[in-house]
């Protein structure tokens, strides 16, 4: 390596437009509950059966995937201090169900079942970058806007008398809050390594099916069922500067 060179790396400009890919795990989690109520004119279900559905429906399910991600952006760096802002896409591979029920306590001659599946198949972020350089490393908090296509189906069922049912599907994209740390070293004056991880909130989707029974034809209840979906990301990534 020339002198020239070594001073580039030793002294390492870290402003300008990059691209990269990245590879990794995700972990997600999704906590499920359901609500509805009773004691209104009309209303299908008696008490207790509201805190009977919600108590069973009261669970989680999580799933650690590989992750492959793209992402891009522009920095500046002034003195020791980096700015910056980042784009990027990452495969999720989320898509759990959970199964809920049980004999009703207002008629022990009757049970009920609530099943609610959840997908989310990627996420996408615009994060700002904010961190500090020494020589050919860079160390950065991130945080921003997350956003991920998130699709719900709840069904539920009973074997009172006809029997009840009601289902409703959601596929919405919902937008959430997204933090991280990371750090990147250069290789060259072109290309860099990086490791990160990235944590994103999309608090609650919900979806609302409305339960009915044919052998009680004037009697209905909403019945709202609701995710709250949390991912993690831990990645190792390459990237290419301009």
């Amino acid at each position: 390596m020339s002198s020239a060179q070594a001073q580039t790396l030793q002294d390492y400009d870290w402003s300008g437009p990059y691209i990269g890919a990245s590879l990794g795990a995700a972990h997600n989690r999704a906590s499920f509950d359901a609500s509805t109520s009773d004691g209104f004119v009309g209303s299908y279900f008696t008490p207790p059966d509201p805190e009977q559905i919600a108590g069973e429906a009261d669970k989680s399910a999580s799933r650690s995937r590989l992750s492959a991600g793209l992402f891009g952006g522009y920095g500046q760096q002034f003195d020791r201090l980096y700015l910056g802002l980042e784009a990027g896409l990452n495969s999720l591979s989320f898509d759990e169900s959970s199964s809920s029920g049980g004999i009703y306590e207002s008629n022990t001659t009757a049970s009920f079942t609530n099943e609610v599946s959840v997908k989310s198949d990627w996420q996408a972020s615009l994060r700002a970058r904010v961190g500090w350089t020494e020589k050919r490393w860079l160390a950065y908090l991130t945080g921003g806007l997350a956003a991920s296509r998130i699709r719900m189906d709840a069904t539920f069922s009973d074997n009172l008398a006809t029997g009840a049912f009601g289902s409703a599907s959601d596929n919405d994209t919902k937008l959430g809050w997204i933090i991280g740390l990371g750090g990147e070293y250069a290789l060259s004056e072109s290309w860099t390594i990086r490791a990160e991880y990235l944590y994103a909130d999309y608090g609650k989707a919900d979806t609302t099916a409305v339960v009915t029974n044919s052998n009680y034809p004037t009697l209905a209840n909403d019945l709202k069922s609701s995710v709250d979906l949390k991912t993690q990301i831990l990645s190792v990534g390459v990237a290419y500067r301009f």
